[in-house]
Order: structure tokens, then sequence, then C-alpha cells
């Protein structure tokens, strides 16, 4: 569902795929991006901008409490949390995560769970609570996050077949 939210409403990229079951309401400017089953997107004062190819997955938040952007490629988990801060190109932030105002760098992931309240520079795997710095991404690293988006865009293909 598609809804002004306010004096507000979502401007989204024709091309973007939307599951009839997800909420997308208020200042959201959206590119071609995937946006899977119960999401929640919603902005009010604050805007939430979200790049191509980027995959907001099944029950994932994201809430403009400062303004949010989700840069190119980059994947929002399962029952995440983005709460404002910056989101950087190619990021995963894993199953259960929390953004707490907070930027995080391109080419990052963050693991599951954990809680993101500091910003953290590109190349950084992340985990914990509260959220560190566990090591610098490697080669093997971004081979999964590119298999990643490549399996979630075929699945998004389904949610156009209705």
């Amino acid at each position: 569902m598609i809804r002004k939210f306010g004096r507000w409403e979502p401007k989204i990229d024709g091309n973007a795929i939307i599951d009839d079951s997800a909420i997308i309401m208020g200042n959201v400017v959206m590119g071609r991006a995937y946006v899977f089953p119960h999401a929640l997107i919603r902005a009010d004062e604050y805007a939430v901008i979200i790049g191509n190819d980027v995959s907001i997955m099944d029950k994932a938040f994201i809430e403009a409490h400062r303004n949010v952007v989700i840069g190119e490629g980059s994947i929002v988990s399962h029952g995440a949390i983005i709460h404002g801060g910056n989101i950087g190109k190619n990021v995963l932030i894993g199953v259960g995560a929390i953004v707490l105002e907070a930027s995080i760098g391109d080419n990052s992931i963050v693991a599951s769970g954990s809680v993101v309240k500091d910003d953290f520079d590109d190349d950084s795997f992340i985990a914990g609570i509260p959220a560190k710095k566990i090591r610098s991404i490697e080669e093997k690293d971004i081979k999964y996050i590119e298999e990643a988006k490549e399996e979630i865009k075929r699945k998004a293909k389904w949610l156009k077949e209705k």
C-alpha cells in the first residue's frame, strides 16, 4: 500500500517491485527497488531516500526519525530496523539488526541481531550489541553480498506474478 502521510506522498520509480502487503507512506523517494511482504517504510518531516536495486526484505521497518538514505544495491534483511541514518552502497543489514541514527560506509556488512549506534567506515564487518567493527570486508564477503542480491532479484520477480 502506498499512501500519503501528513502532507507527504511517496515518489516511487515505476520499475520498483513492491509487494501488496508492504506499506510505504509519507516523504519516501524510491528508485527501482524491491520491497517484500509486510515491510514498512514511513517518513514525515524527514525523508527516506532509497536508491536503485535496494532490497527491503520481509517485515523490515524503516522510519525517518532523521533522514534515511539507503545506497544503491544495499539489502535490508528480514525484520531489520533502520531508525534514521545513512546506509552506503552495497551494504548488507543482517536479519533483525537495528540501526539507530548511524552511518554505515559502502561495501559493509552488519551482522544479524546487531545494534548499531555509531558510524562506521567503508568495508567494515560490524557485529554485536553495541556493534563494533570486527574486521575489514574480504573478497568472500563481497561475493556473498553479490550472490544474495542476485537471488533477491530472482525472488522479486515472483512478487510481480499475481
